[in-house]
């Protein structure tokens, strides 16, 4: 597989929890080229970045949907449900960025680590839905999280099935990090350390001049881009004409959004090869 180019930038304008204004937005960056939108950054959050991605997932079709989720006051079990559910609306597109904003150093981990073992407590085959045997699940094929931390402690499991996606993506923040060894994808600046991720994109304005990253990104260097967005409708035309082209390019856009950028299923997340299966669309 060609290794792709990943664009992805963030949104914390008040403006976007409004529809009218939102929606400009979402079919901007669809436009523009970007993988992934983020919806809120360290201190700067749009309301209910998750019911936001709710609302986003049926208007796009191909753009990766952010939560950033505040570790200060969500609760794993809740996160949990409600990245699932957003992750079948969107068709495997979800993803969560987890920032401290002032919680007690470690809670953002723990955070992370109650979540994914919720989601592990479901396989992909567990759903049986048979109407004539009245039988909802194989209830062997569930197990209790039983994660017990520093600050949360979830019995589990989370009354939601597997992600499509076995886990969301999880996106780490130079300005706020995580000590997580596995994050999917790490957003950095120049001088800035680089959280432990699979894919690393470079923080740049969308005005930069493409050819330095570009080098940098064919030497191996970074995986991409990261754009902060201030004014989303007049800087999202700039970044797809600046930069838009190495991902028009792609050969393929299938598959859900590990697929596309190149990252793998968690390891905890699959008892089954084809991914979470709902048997009335099997």
């Amino acid at each position: 597989m060609t290794r792709p180019f990943i664009l992805s930038a963030s949104i914390a304008e008040v403006a976007f929890a409004v529809p009218e204004s939102a929606a400009p937005i979402l079919y901007a960056a669809e436009a523009a080229g970007l993988d992934l939108l983020v919806m809120g950054r360290s201190g700067a959050r749009p309301f209910d970045a998750q019911v936001l991605l709710a609302w986003a997932a049926p208007l796009t079709s191909r753009l990766g949907l952010v939560a950033t989720v505040p570790a200060s006051n969500a609760h794993p079990f809740h996160v949990a449900r409600a990245l699932s559910a957003i992750d079948f609306l969107s068709a495997g597109r979800t993803g969560w960025s987890v920032v401290s904003e002032g919680a007690p150093q470690g809670m953002g981990e723990d955070m992370v680590g109650a979540a994914r073992a919720l989601w592990d407590g479901w396989g992909s085959d567990t759903l049986i839905l048979d109407k004539a045997s009245g039988r909802y699940l194989d209830a062997s094929k569930v197990s209790a999280s039983n994660y017990e931390g520093a600050f949360f402690k979830v019995a589990g499991p989370v009354n939601a099935m597997r992600p499509l996606l076995g886990h969301p993506l999880l996106v780490v923040d130079g300005d706020d990090p995580l000590a997580v060894a596995d994050a999917d994808i790490a957003l950095f600046a120049d001088g800035q350390p680089v959280p432990p991720a699979s894919k690393r994109l470079l923080k740049v304005a969308p005005d930069a001049d493409p050819a330095e990253p570009m080098a940098r990104f064919e030497a191996g260097e970074i995986d991409g881009l990261h754009f902060t967005l201030t004014d989303a409708l007049s800087q999202l035309p700039v970044i797809g004409a600046r930069f838009g082209a190495p991902v028009s390019a792609r050969p393929s856009e299938s598959g859900d959004l590990r697929a596309r950028l190149g990252l793998p299923i968690p390891s905890t997340a699959s008892n089954q090869p084809g991914g979470a299966v709902i048997p009335e669309n099997a």
